[in-house]
């Protein structure tokens, strides 16, 4: 495998580890029944958002994103905005998609 395929990869692993940490503190949803996160990218991120997820990744291996530790602070900061602004819509695409049939 390419190094550039193994960064995608990782990319995508970070950024669906982001979305599933965003959706257990209550910043996404999470689709029980198909598994889809959503519920993103229509307002800011306040403050305080900010300040909770750095103190749970500088609480390192023992915290709540273990693999969040070793990842410089922007970089973290980048990938959660990135997770969260990925994931928009109100609700799940396979929930809508039903709805409307």
């Amino acid at each position: 495998m390419g190094a550039a395929k193994a960064a995608m990869i990782e990319k995508q692993e970070n950024l669906a580890m982001a979305a599933s940490y965003l959706a257990r503190i209550g910043t996404l949803e999470h689709c029980e029944a198909h598994g889809e996160i959503f519920g993103g990218g229509y307002w800011e991120l306040e403050d305080d958002f900010w300040k909770r997820v750095m103190a749970d990744r500088n609480r390192g291996d023992d915290g709540p994103i273990p693999w969040a530790a070793e990842m410089k602070a922007r970089e973290f900061t980048d990938l959660l905005k990135e997770a969260y602004e990925e994931r928009s819509g109100d609700e799940c695409g396979y929930c809508a998609k039903n709805m409307a049939e």
